[in-house]
């Protein structure tokens, strides 16, 4: 079972990192300022956060251009 909860990507990201939710795809435009404190936590939580068409690559910052591309949440 599938359930859309609307809110902010930062407390998305939480809710994975906290083990309430089990993934979190986001395929849709954000920016730096709207990951990086949830993208910390996560890592800290032992999660990761991808780039949605490369596992491998984790999602960066500093970027020239500070929209994200797509990312999933795991």
């Amino acid at each position: 079972q599938i359930e859309v909860m609307p809110m902010g990507s930062s407390l998305k990201i939480c809710l994975v990192a906290e083990g309430k939710a089990h993934e979190y795809p986001r395929l849709g435009p954000t920016m730096e300022w709207d990951t990086a404190a949830g993208h910390a936590i996560a890592e800290a939580a032992g999660k990761k956060v991808t780039l949605h068409n490369n596992p491998e690559q984790p999602l960066q910052y500093n970027k020239q251009d500070l929209t994200n591309p797509w990312f999933v949440v795991y």
